[in-house]
């Protein structure tokens, strides 16, 4: 479990937070968990929450390759005006780590691959993020619901499994982009079922050189708990276990026409999650997601 290791308040350009840092097991002492957070929360439903995982290339080294550093600006910005959370998570790279991240990169480069195909290339699974230390610093902080800043669904309906109230995702985007930003924000779009970027047209922007616009509708800019663009978007969670012996790998795939016809008909609906907390292996669409990611987070516990 999860430990609250040392606290502070801490005077910043956006004004005084309160800094705590917390020990998970899960992710060792050398990767600490940072909380920052602004404002009496002790009891208060809809706080605005954004779970920011480490990105070294853009914040440190301000790469253009993606849009981390600008969302965690802009999420401190939001934040530090109605009072909110921000948890700092030491998942670089989607879970996998700089040194893979940077060698996901090269790939990217040299062999035209996009973030998915990266990753899968040097064997990663699409997501190795876990947050289950999440809850413990939520209810310590006396946070009863949370509106989610965030274009993933995968951190709303992984919170949600692990008992969140998570009321709504409002998402975040940065105006101007880079072409090469750009390309991984189409990625995850189209891959991951991220809610898109806005456009005048309701489509997601092409990059500059493209012969016309992706046909990827764009999301609302946020959703409320009950809203199908959330959990039933244009993806499933793929849950691989090849491994026996190591945790689940999860994979975001567009949908067959098959499948989409019969949205179980891909998953073994008789097979049910081990008492060691697997998933049974299979497709799965993302509105299902959330039911099988809750009984895998009890059996953890």
């Amino acid at each position: 479990m999860a430990t609250l290791e040392s606290s502070c308040t801490l005077p910043t350009a956006e004004g005084t937070v309160l800094m705590q840092v917390y020990h998970d097991p899960a992710t060792g002492p050398d990767k600490p968990w940072v909380v920052s957070s602004s404002g009496d929360l002790d009891g208060r439903e809809g706080v605005l929450v954004r779970l920011h995982d480490a990105c070294f290339t853009s914040e440190i080294l301000r790469s253009v390759k993606c849009d981390c550093e600008a969302q965690l600006r802009e999420s401190q910005r939001l934040i530090a005006a109605e009072g909110g959370v921000l948890i700092y998570t030491p998942h670089e790279g989607r879970g996998i780590g700089l040194a893979k991240k940077v060698a996901a990169y090269r790939l990217q480069h040299e062999q035209n691959l996009d973030t998915v195909d990266a990753n899968r290339a040097l064997g990663e699974p699409d997501e190795a993020r876990t947050y289950t230390c999440v809850p413990l610093m939520l209810r310590n902080l006396g946070v009863r619901s949370i509106r989610l800043l965030s274009n993933n669904p995968f951190k709303a309906n992984a919170l949600r499994a692990l008992g969140v109230t998570v009321v709504r995702m409002e998402s975040l985007w940065k105006a101007d982009v880079s072409d090469l930003c750009l390309s991984y924000v189409q990625a995850k779009v189209a891959r991951m079922g991220h809610i898109a970027p806005p456009s005048p047209k309701g489509e997601l922007p092409a990059r500059r050189g493209d012969q016309g616009a992706s046909s990827a509708s764009s999301a609302p800019s946020s959703c409320s708990a009950s809203d199908s663009s959330l959990d039933a978007s244009a993806a499933e969670l793929c849950i691989s276990c090849d491994d026996e012996e190591g945790p689940p790998l999860f994979r975001w795939a567009r949908p067959s026409p098959e499948e989409e016809a019969s949205p179980l008909a891909a998953a073994d609906e008789e097979e049910a999650p081990t008492a060691a907390g697997r998933l049974p292996a299979g497709r799965l669409p993302a509105a299902h997601a959330s039911e099988l990611l809750l009984d895998l987070a009890a059996s953890m516990r």
